[in-house]
């Protein structure tokens, strides 16, 4: 299986939380800056896409991750996907809103298929590496389980 990292980062946490996660997961991964995505072909190319973007403002997408869902329409046909969306978790209790609610509505609208649960990375005080360990091993499991 070959996956995707497809990023959106202003202040460069997203770019390196991806640019970790190729070690963690034992399939084969490239990453990629959302940005520089100029067509759909790119995600084609791959079985599993996986997606990564803060949460910023009140719940809002990040903007090069929000672009991308904006400028295409696409119909992924049942492709797996998953999330990972970054922020401040610690002292709050809601998580109705934010990246990750706005990603999946957009992949389910894709016809996207959720492959693992997603991942709510707490960034702030401090990143938890940890969590993203964990999550990547579940990421690696389900793919096992494909093959």
């Amino acid at each position: 299986m070959r996956g995707l990292v497809l990023y959106g980062s202003n202040l460069g946490n997203s770019r390196l939380v991806a640019s970790r996660l190729p070690e963690l997961l034992q399939f084969a991964v490239a990453v990629i800056d959302i940005s520089t995505v100029l067509d759909e072909t790119l995600l084609r190319q791959y079985d599993l896409l996986i997606f990564l973007a803060s949460t910023w403002g009140d719940g809002e997408l990040q903007v090069d991750m929000e672009n991308f869902f904006v400028r295409y329409q696409l119909d992924l046909q049942g492709k797996p996907y998953a999330i990972c969306e970054l922020g401040n978790y610690y002292g709050y209790d809601d998580f109705e809103f934010g990246a990750l609610r706005i990603m999946q509505h957009h992949l389910k609208l894709w016809n996207g298929r959720e492959f693992v649960e997603p991942f709510s990375m707490d960034s702030l005080p401090r990143k938890d590496w940890g969590g993203l360990t964990r999550w990547c091993d579940l990421l690696n499991r389900a793919v096992m389980e494909m093959q």
